[in-house]
């Protein structure tokens, strides 16, 4: 390989290593400051790179309910975890734990389930958390 080929595997290596990084990235995501939803969930979309939940809040001091949505990480984390396509489902009613996002729309990363029978669905992101 010529010196100049190399230096372009490189160069195009290290550009998507950092767009890499950049991807899995939590800085949209408030993690000192978590909190707490009671709400239904309306729809699961279990793919990848990413699993999503769209829950419906409860009804509090005669306001309409907010949609939110929730990023977990990736279907392989989740089964790794314990969770399976079925585990939670639309129209399960449970307690969200999140970190929200910073800039204060609903939504934000979804850490940790708590169904009304007290089971608990979670997972972590990194292997020090596990």
């Amino acid at each position: 390989m010529s010196p100049k080929a190399a230096c372009m595997s490189l160069s195009l290596l290290l550009a998507s290593a950092g767009a890499a990084s950049a991807h899995h990235s939590t800085a949209a995501y408030d993690l000192e400051h978590r909190q707490t939803l009671q709400g239904t969930v309306k729809q699961v979309n279990w793919t990848n790179p990413h699993i999503t939940f769209l829950i419906e809040s409860d009804r509090k001091d005669g306001a309409q309910p907010v949609t939110w949505m929730f990023e977990v990480s990736s279907p392989g984390v989740l089964t790794r975890s314990g969770w399976t396509k079925r585990s939670l489902q639309p129209g399960d009613h449970a307690e969200f734990l999140y970190a929200p996002l910073r800039d204060g729309k609903p939504g934000g990363l979804l850490q940790k389930v708590t169904l009304p029978d007290g089971k608990a669905l979670s997972y972590s992101l990194t292997p020090e958390e596990q």
